[in-house]
């Protein structure tokens, strides 16, 4: 079975007068379900300029849409009605981004659509994972 992959580029930088764009990527896959990942792009690249990947769990970004949620390289809080604030740390620098809370939450809807929360893994899988994880 093919994975399915569902995406939404988020603007959190649009500098026009300098040409530059920066955009949070958000990515996810039925083939690691549980996982979201976000990658800071800029455009055009350059190495001062923005960027990176993190990984948070599905329903950490779920949970960060209503209250402060995640860990110390990714965490998310509400800021607003319409707005979520995600906090990204690595290489030695923070960067803080607000991103739409609606487009957020429509990207993780459409991740639903193709795995159900609750569902991202089955009792059969869960066993074997167990079984090797143990030597059994």
């Amino acid at each position: 079975m093919r994975a399915e992959q569902v995406v939404a580029e988020l603007v959190v930088d649009d500098a026009q007068a300098n040409g530059r764009l920066t955009v949070l990527e958000l990515s996810w896959s039925s083939s690691d379900p549980l996982a979201v990942v976000f990658t800071m792009i800029s455009r055009p690249d350059h190495p001062a300029l923005p960027g990176g990947t993190w990984v948070a769990p599905r329903d950490v970004v779920r949970a960060g849409l209503s209250k402060p949620a995640g860990n110390r390289d990714i965490r998310l809080e509400p800021a607003g009605e319409d707005r979520l604030l995600v906090h990204l740390a690595g290489a030695g620098r923070l960067s803080d981004v607000e991103l739409d809370a609606a487009a957020t939450r429509g990207f993780l809807e459409r991740t639903e659509q193709v795995v159900p929360a609750g569902t991202e893994i089955d009792e059969t899988e869960l066993d074997t994972l167990l079984a090797e994880l143990l030597g059994a």
